[in-house]
């Protein structure tokens, strides 16, 4: 199965990446190999995590709080990331962001 990442979320995980090597170096690769680590996962469960609105589902990443929104764009063949955040922020904040 694909996955794509949708470009707000492709920024966020930048940003996010950024702001841990600014905390420590090294602690921004850290956080990608994590992102890395579930997007694997995701590619061999698809449907580990429980749908929380209207088809999207919602993952975690280990060792760093935040979260990852999903769905199936293209049944059995395309995932799209909709959203890679830090758990704080608001549950639906990417709504619109898939059509």
């Amino acid at each position: 199965m694909r996955i794509v990442l949708h470009p707000e979320a492709d920024r966020e995980f930048a940003e996010a990446a950024l702001y841990y090597e600014t905390k420590r170096p090294g602690l921004g690769a850290d956080f990608i190999l994590a992102v890395d680590e579930a997007v694997a996962d995701l590619r061999d469960f698809p449907y580990r995590w429980r749908i929380i609105e209207d088809g999207v589902r919602r993952g975690l990443i280990r060792r760093f709080p935040y979260a990852f929104y999903y769905w199936e764009k293209l049944a059995g063949e395309e995932l799209e990331i909709l959203s890679i955040s830090h758990s704080k922020r608001h549950p639906l904040h990417w709504l619109g962001r898939y059509v």
